[in-house]
Parts: structure tokens; C-alpha cells; sequence
């Protein structure tokens, strides 16, 4: 279930950016070095087809920085 948060709470990193930009998915998937299916699988939120790493590299080509927090 932490798993599953952790991908939830980066996924809707990247789909906010996104938003924020008002990007097209072509334009999405050019800047974060994926491809359009995946950015779509990103904004649907299909935490099944990515790993925590897949996820935090895509959100560091957003120029944003990801931190671990463990209580």
C-alpha cells in the first residue's frame, strides 16, 4: 500500500506539470523522454505500469527534485 501512495503522489506530480504547462501529450512525452501512451498512462493514473524510478525520472525532467521522507 506505501508503494502504491509513493506512485500515486509522484503521478500526480507529472499530471499537474503538465496541466500547469497546458501541454499537448506529444509535447508531455517529447520534454519528459517517454513515449505519448505513457504520458496517458500517467494522466489516468495507471500506477500498474510504472516503477517508483520511472516515476522519479520523469518528474526530475520536470526540473522539479524528489525527496524521501521516512517516519
Amino acid at each position: 500500500a506505501a508503494k502504491l501512495k509513493i506512485k500515486a503522489q509522484l503521478m500526480c506530480q507529472i499530471s499537474e506539470w503538465i496541466k500547469e504547462k497546458q501541454l499537448k501529450q506529444e509535447e508531455a512525452s517529447s520534454l519528459l523522454q517517454v513515449t505519448r501512451p505513457r504520458v496517458s498512462d500517467v494522466m489516468r493514473g495507471k500506477t500498474g505500469k510504472f516503477t517508483i524510478d520511472a516515476l522519479v525520472d520523469m518528474l526530475e525532467r520536470t526540473g522539479k527534485h524528489v525527496s524521501v521522507h521516512v517516519t
